[in-house]
């Protein structure tokens, strides 16, 4: 089994822990959600029921109307033209995508993984979990799952540096299905993701054939290659660990985000980030909340 949970109580030792990960030699990557129940299943995989075939333009069709919309409310977007930058800014403004975003960032994936809590008193524990992706490993499984190096070791070698660096053509005859590919970097007009210093995988495997639940039953499937190291064998890295972080240490964590200046609205750019982090103030007490030429007047309750 390929993926490894670790839980903590406190915040000090879950950062301390997803730094260690952060620069780890191979590529991993982040992402945070409030509920530990969740699974990693893409937004597209989540409304839609049946599989994506080659055939289909319904991705399109959705990319197509979602920037229909912008341009009717004279909203800059992206090049239309260009299914990479059509994809990555429709799934970074909520519109279901066959794509998970991850951030290289541990930082990151924190506040979204505590982005909104309320802990409220006398609840059952509840935790916020941080999944590190282990992008090298996972390439290495889906090139041995399709070039056994003993067979194609070309052929293992080529998927393996692709899965990481996909080609610039890759969308140009529509969304490949039954595909898993890493998206190392956003374009240069997404300001959100380079905000957040995002990255995405995207996935159209027919989990459904392959006999898996979704991506994460199929990393949990994996048998990590086993490691020769100075004559000792180990078991390989995982490919995914799930750091699951009690929701009671939420103050900690919003109040050592703040002192590396990781906010909603430095990581959106926009109203919307300001409105987070005035409602994620419930849990601390925050400075960026404050400037000095900015004051509500008095108010005078002796005016009627």
């Amino acid at each position: 089994m390929s993926i490894l949970v670790k839980r903590f109580q406190k915040a000090s030792g879950a950062f301390s822990y997803l730094e260690s990960l952060a620069h780890h030699h191979d590529t991993i990557v982040f992402r945070g959600h409030a509920n530990q129940e969740y699974r990693l299943v893409n937004t597209w995989q989540r409304h839609h029921s049946s599989s994506h075939e080659p055939w289909q333009t319904d991705i399109d069709e959705t990319l197509n109307a979602y920037k229909v919309g912008l341009e009717k409310l004279g909203l800059e977007s992206f090049d239309h033209t260009s299914r990479f930058e059509a994809m990555e800014h429709a799934r970074h403004h909520g519109v279901p995508t066959p794509c998970l975003d991850f951030s290289y960032s541990p930082y990151v994936a924190l506040f979204f993984a505590f982005n909104s809590i309320r802990v409220p008193r006398g609840k059952k524990q509840k935790y916020s979990v941080v999944y590190a992706l282990n992008i090298t490993q996972l390439a290495q499984e889906r090139a041995k799952y399709l070039h056994p190096p003993r067979e194609n070791e070309n052929g293992f070698y080529g998927h393996f540096h692709s899965f990481q660096w996909p080609p610039d053509d890759f969308f140009d005859n529509g969304f490949p299905a039954g595909s898993l590919q890493f998206i190392p970097f956003p374009g240069r007009k997404n300001k959100r993701m380079q905000r957040q210093l995002a990255c995405l995988l995207y996935d159209t495997l027919w989990y459904a054939h392959m006999g898996y639940q979704d991506l994460e039953d199929y990393i949990g499937s994996i048998t990590e290659t086993q490691v020769h190291d100075q004559g000792v064998t180990r078991a390989g890295d995982p490919v995914l660990t799930k750091v699951l972080i009690n929701q009671k240490a939420v103050s900690e964590v919003f109040e050592r985000l703040e002192l590396m200046n990781f906010t909603a609205a430095n990581l959106y750019g926009s109203e919307e980030g300001v409105a987070l982090d005035v409602k994620n103030a419930y849990n601390y007490n925050p400075k960026f909340s404050y400037l000095r030429d900015i004051k509500m007047p008095h108010l005078d309750d002796k005016k009627t």
